[in-house]
């Protein structure tokens, strides 16, 4: 198994490569599936009262996703080509595999490079069983600049929709594939406000969600419970700073720890929905899990 500095280091080393589309995905995509969390609840035998302990709900294993949960990368329909090309045997320091699974691949290098290191994460937490599993992305065959153009939009009806009386409007997209997967906002409005206005019934496809409170699980609103995390795809110049209390509750939760994104800046690419104020259209990726494993709670006695 590889270190989480090794992990940092290579990581770091082809973010400059990758296409601009996918540099801050990448970090994402690292921080929503740290080696971290996995390793807490590998910390005891008994897997449940450590689930229960580290309060972790929704998909938090990676394996049954495997395929899917990069989607919100552009480089997720070279997904088939890295999957061909990654050879677990393959030798070398971990920089040295990736891009040689890369470079093999029929990807072009700008996306298989980001798409190689999640392979090989994937591999490294999943073990090999994902690498015959046929699977065939679903995606808009659309160019990256004209897909990057589209990122954190406007609504703009159609004259149709105009004439019905559906008016222009800043939102939120978190599916940036389903061209329906976004709600409207009021500037300076939170997110998980805005997103509560969303009836549709995403309760049946993530139990974490209640019904007819939107697509992003929530459970209080206030910041204590940590359900409400996502990433910042694009937008995060519209989004307010984040305060001293985000900060706080990020570090308790553990959802900063795995060392892949800025934590110093203004406005980290990890944010807790709840409590960040979107001025504008942003895009978003939600999580399929959440928990509190932050160091605080890591160092606390463990269930016996």
């Amino acid at each position: 198994m590889n270190s989480s500095s090794e992990w940092h280091a290579a990581v770091n080393a082809i973010v400059p490569e990758v296409h601009p589309i996918d540099r801050d995905a990448i970090r994402i995509w690292f921080a929503l599936w740290p080696l971290l969390a996995r390793e807490v609840l590998a910390a005891r035998p008994d897997r449940e009262k450590m689930v229960t302990f580290f309060q972790m709900n929704g998909q938090f294993d990676l394996a049954p996703l495997a395929d899917t949960s990069h989607i919100f990368l552009y480089g997720h329909r070279y997904w088939v080509p890295i999957k061909a090309a990654l050879q677990p045997e393959l030798e070398g320091d971990l920089l040295t595999r990736i891009r040689t699974t890369a470079e093999t691949s029929d990807a072009p290098l700008e996306f298989a490079l980001a798409m190689s290191a999640i392979a090989w994460m994937t591999l490294e937490q999943c073990g090999p069983a994902f690498l015959p599993v046929v699977y065939e992305p679903k995606v808009p065959m659309e160019e990256p600049e004209t897909f990057l153009r589209r990122r954190a939009t406007h609504f703009r009806p159609s004259l149709v929709e105009r004439f019905k009386g559906r008016a222009p409007s800043e939102r939120i997209i978190f599916h940036e594939n389903d061209e329906e997967a976004w709600f409207p906002i009021i500037p300076t409005q939170e997110i998980t406000t805005a997103a509560e206005l969303d009836k549709r019934a995403f309760h049946t496809k993530d139990k974490r969600c209640y019904e007819a409170m939107g697509p992003i699980p929530v459970d209080c609103r206030a910041g204590s419970c940590g359900t409400c995390w996502v990433g910042i795809l694009g937008g995060n110049e519209n989004l307010d700073p984040v305060e001293a209390f985000e900060r706080g509750r990020m570090e308790y939760f553990g959802y900063w720890d795995s060392g892949f994104v800025d934590t110093d800046c203004d406005r980290p690419l990890i944010r807790l929905a709840c409590q960040t104020k979107a001025n504008s259209s942003v895009s978003i990726v939600i999580p399929a899990w959440n928990g509190v494993y932050g160091k605080s709670r890591r160092e606390k006695e463990l269930p016996d």
